[in-house]
């Protein structure tokens, strides 16, 4: 029986990952409170509520130290708490997003970064994913577990994944694409595979660039395009999937 072995959520684009027991699915299909925040390259910190691709925000893709930025979001207290590296913790309000945004601009310019960003913490349904229509994204425990055969400082991590499941073959997922999967109660189509970029080869708990994974993924899974994972499309009512909830194809 295929079930669900975490769930994480991203607020901050590109940074790290709070792992949940529950995460709440939303009308507009995405999860509450993941990619709501990000970090706009440039000088504009006017948000007009469009999508925008990820070259325009800092990313993994071009920054692998950002990977040594640990953020969480208390929603219910109103509070960011920031660890850079080995520095202790600092908690910051919500009101205070200029001082989270000098204390990363701080970090990155110990690391030869020097281009200007802003802070872009939209206070509507606004989300920062990869794609426009965002969706959820999902992997096996059993292809991260392929992956690792050829190196054991493959994690999970590295892609960044909402949904991880156990119990099925590895890259089993990618022959669900276009087909229906409940979870829970929710039931989601399975859109696309997930075609990866460069933020994968980024080791996360070093800031390094450290593998090539891109080009390991065509020989495990035969898919000639770097492909790791699934997207989800909600196609039932919003609701909560947990840990532990069991995953059925339809």
């Amino acid at each position: 029986m295929i079930k669900i072995k975490t769930l994480t959520r991203y607020p901050f684009k590109s940074l790290s990952g709070e792992s949940k027991n529950k995460l709440s699915v939303n009308r507009q299909g995405k999860i509450e409170l993941d990619r709501i925040a990000a970090f706009r390259l440039g000088n504009n910190s006017v948000y007009d509520g469009k999508w925008k691709s990820k070259i325009n925000y800092l990313s993994l893709m071009h920054v692998p130290y950002l990977s040594l930025i640990q953020l969480t979001l208390d929603e219910k207290k109103r509070i960011i708490s920031i660890k850079i590296d080995e520095e202790k913790k600092e908690r910051f309000q919500f009101s205070e997003m200029s001082l989270i945004e000098e204390k990363i601009k701080g970090f990155l310019m110990t690391k030869g970064f020097n281009k200007r960003f802003k802070l872009i913490f939209p206070k509507d349904n606004s989300s920062f994913h990869d794609s426009e229509k965002g969706l959820i994204s999902l992997h096996s425990e059993a292809s991260e577990n392929e992956l690792k055969s050829f190196s054991e400082d493959v994690e999970g991590i590295r892609f960044r994944t909402n949904i991880i499941v156990k119990n099925c073959l590895p890259f089993e997922e990618l022959d669900w694409v276009g087909k229906k999967l409940m979870i829970g109660n929710l039931t989601f189509k399975v859109s696309k595979p997930i075609t990866r970029c460069m933020a994968v080869n980024c080791n996360p708990t070093k800031g390094i660039y450290d593998l090539n994974i891109l080009k390991i993924l065509p020989k495990l899974n035969q898919i000639k395009e770097p492909t790791f994972g699934v997207k989800l499309e909600l196609v039932s009512a919003p609701g909560l999937i947990n840990i532990k909830d069991k995953v059925s194809i339809l």
